[in-house]
Parts: structure tokens; C-alpha cells; sequence
């Protein structure tokens, strides 16, 4: 199996993990159970956040992967997926950033449970707006994985 693959697959694979944990976390919301809540959006948070981290160290150390197929696909298919899943990524670090900071906040401050009640109906929409975000990074990025290595693989990579 080539490094590239392996790589793909591990960012692929913990990224659905922090999707799944996420709604985990959502479910406990819905449940008031708070602790349980801070539990997995932590847990979440903490995947994703190696995950950039590993991400960008790989994109420094071996570089892009690099597009197969035709100029015409590359322009018609490829650029097209790639800007709305940079959008739908950068999109979905800034809300979860808001969101994390805010849930601390709430709960430093002791809001606890009674945030769900009092003064969380931002940090909840947010939360709603997050999951369609990340669910639509977490796709896209499994569309530029099969373009790059299945659909329109490059022979040098």
C-alpha cells in the first residue's frame, strides 16, 4: 500500500470517527445531559484538531496530490468539488472554533445545565448549522479522494 493511500485513508476514517462522536455529543444535548455532552464534543474536537495538525504536516513534508485526468475534467469536476470543499472546511473550523469557545464559556461561567435553557439557543443553531457543514466537508472530501486516486488517478503519484 503507497504512503498516500494509507494517509487518505487515516484522515478519511478520523474524520467520519469525529462526525459520528459528534453526534454522540448532540444526543446528550438533546438528553440535558451536559457532562456527557462536553465529553464527546471534546473527544471531537480533539480528533479534529490532530487531524489539521497532520494534515498540513503532510501537505508540507510530501507535498499535493496531484490530478489525473483531463483539463477539461480537471476544470469541470475537480476545481468545482475542491473550492466547495474548502469552502464547507474553512466554513466548518470557524463554527466549531465559535462553538467550542462558547460552550466553555457557558460552562465556566456555571450555566451548566440550565444553559439549555438560558442563553444556549445561539451556540445550539450554530451547533445544527455546524453538523450540515462538517457532514458536507466530510463528503466532498471523500469525492476528492475517489477523483484523485480512483476516478482520475495521476501516474506519478
Amino acid at each position: 500500500m503507497r504512503m498516500a493511500d494509507l494517509l487518505w485513508g487515516m484522515v478519511l476514517v478520523g474524520m467520519t470517527t469525529a462526525y459520528g462522536m459528534t453526534f454522540m455529543g448532540v444526543r446528550a444535548a438533546k438528553r440535558h445531559d451536559v457532562p456527557s455532552h462536553r465529553k464527546w464534543m471534546t473527544i471531537a474536537c480533539t480528533l479534529v484538531g490532530i487531524w489539521l495538525l497532520a494534515y498540513v504536516s503532510k501537505q508540507l513534508i510530501l507535498g499535493r496530490d496531484h490530478f489525473g485526468g483531463t483539463p477539461d475534467q480537471y476544470w469541470m469536476f475537480y476545481v468545482p468539488l475542491l473550492v466547495v470543499h474548502t469552502g464547507l472546511a474553512i466554513t466548518t473550523i470557524g463554527l466549531g472554533g465559535t462553538n467550542m469557545v462558547m460552550g466553555i464559556r457557558r460552562l465556566r461561567y456555571g450555566i451548566g445545565a440550565g444553559a439549555m435553557v438560558a442563553g444556549v439557543s445561539i451556540h445550539r443553531k450554530l451547533g445544527h448549522l455546524l453538523q450540515w457543514t462538517f457532514g458536507g466537508t466530510i463528503l466532498t472530501a471523500y469525492g476528492v479522494y475517489l477523483m484523485l486516486f480512483y476516478w482520475f488517478p495521476s501516474g506519478g503519484t
